[in-house]
């Protein structure tokens, strides 16, 4: 399918309800479908916070290291998502890291560019902040599931978030078990028991990635 910049810039929650002219004009400061390799660490906390990223294709997982160097994941980035917004206002270095789980194709609309936009187009800021707040939103439930929950709630939990966004009873994992264990902050044994001992209590299916919540 041809990339159309226009669509990409357009389909970005952050630039909903601007005009045409305005998703032009920044079109015109926006690269487009930079090839990553699966693997590649987009940014760390030495890297310099100065774009606003929009995966186009493929999955970005955003984490931190702990002490011991073990993995926490935040979140996951798939196409069509956003990253960095932060980028647009603020010059400091990234506090996490993010890395291509798969190949994956990045645009992306640097600070300078994004804030001379702005003085004509402050619209855009008032999007940005509702993004910004549904991110809040999604760390503090991160936040509930990882921390005061039992292991099998917190599974559980999520499946039946994951279900309340979608709207259905039935869908696939969004993402692997090993990225779950890690987001969960549990390990992928622990994951499995508890998967196993929800289906035994009859609270849900399973069948390979797909899940019935009963």
């Amino acid at each position: 399918m041809t990339h159309s910049p226009f669509k990409c810039v357009q389909g970005a929650p952050i630039f909903k309800g601007l005009n045409d002219a305005a998703i032009a004009e920044l079109v015109k400061i926006s690269v487009h479908q930079q090839a990553v390799k699966k693997g590649t660490v987009l940014y760390d906390p030495t890297t310099q916070l100065d774009r606003m990223m929009i995966v186009d294709s493929g999955r970005v997982k955003v984490y931190q290291l702990n002490e011991n160097g073990k993995e926490k994941v935040l979140y996951m980035l798939r196409s069509g998502a956003i990253d960095s917004e932060a980028a647009l206002f603020a010059k400091r270095k990234h506090y996490n890291y993010a890395e291509a789980v798969e190949d994956t194709k990045i645009c992306s609309i640097g600070r300078a560019d994004f804030q001379a936009l702005l003085r004509r187009e402050p619209e855009v800021a008032f999007n940005l902040l509702n993004i910004l707040g549904d991110r809040l939103t999604e760390l503090e439930s991160v936040s509930a599931l990882t921390g005061n929950l039992k292991s099998k709630n917190r599974v559980l939990a999520y499946l039946q978030q994951i279900g309340q966004e979608k709207q259905t009873t039935e869908f696939d994992l969004p993402v692997k078990k090993k990225e779950l264990a890690s987001f969960l902050g549990i390990t992928p044994e622990t994951l499995s028991r508890q998967l196993s001992q929800l289906v035994s209590d009859g609270l849900l299916a399973i069948a390979g990635k797909h899940i019935t919540l009963l």
